[in-house]
């Protein structure tokens, strides 16, 4: 029985498919809905601390400066969560949200974990590859250390890039 899905949602243009699947579902079982959205160093947009200073009194306003941006970036990605609770709770879903710091991949599983979920809904970026491998996947690292089942949803994007991929390599074959 699914009682708690933990969905992973970022500001994308695939994120809103995962949006929708996950309060589809969680409207269809009656599940919770638990929106996580991570702020990590590697995403774009956020602040740099900076580390070129020589001079305390530049270096505090260097650091003054990163913790405004920091603020904003944060508060940023709360008003995104509050706009999508707001949305899923007009569909009927009880929901829930929460923004935290840290790997991704980690931070998913360690909420999944400590929240119970029954169920963690992440989307995939359609890395395949050698690109999967150096740059990693949040969605693999999520389904092979997940506490709970994982449904990773592929956007029209990802299943038309496969295809294409297909397609190209039998028109190889054929005119050899």
């Amino acid at each position: 029985m699914i009682d708690k899905i933990l969905v992973a949602v970022e500001r994308s243009p695939r994120n809103k498919s995962v949006f929708d699947s996950a309060v589809s579902l969680a409207k269809n079982t009656g599940a919770t809905l638990m929106l996580l959205h991570i702020l990590y160093e590697g995403k774009e947009g956020y602040p740099m601390i900076p580390t070129y200073t020589y001079y305390p009194i530049v270096d505090d306003y260097d650091y003054d400066l990163y913790r405004k941006k920091l603020a904003e970036y944060k508060q940023w990605g709360i008003s995104f969560l509050q706009e999508l609770k707001r949305q899923a709770i007009e569909t009927g879903v009880n929901t829930e949200y929460t923004q935290l710091i840290g790997n991704p991949g980690q931070t998913i599983c360690e909420l999944a974990d400590t929240w119970k979920a029954d169920l963690i809904i992440v989307g995939s970026r359609g890395l395949k590859g050698l690109k999967e491998m150096f740059l990693g996947s949040v969605s693999n690292y999520v389904t092979h250390h997940a506490p709970c089942s994982v449904l990773i949803v592929r956007t029209a994007t990802d299943n038309r890039s496969n295809l294409d991929s297909i397609t190209s390599k039998r028109k190889l074959t054929t005119i050899e």
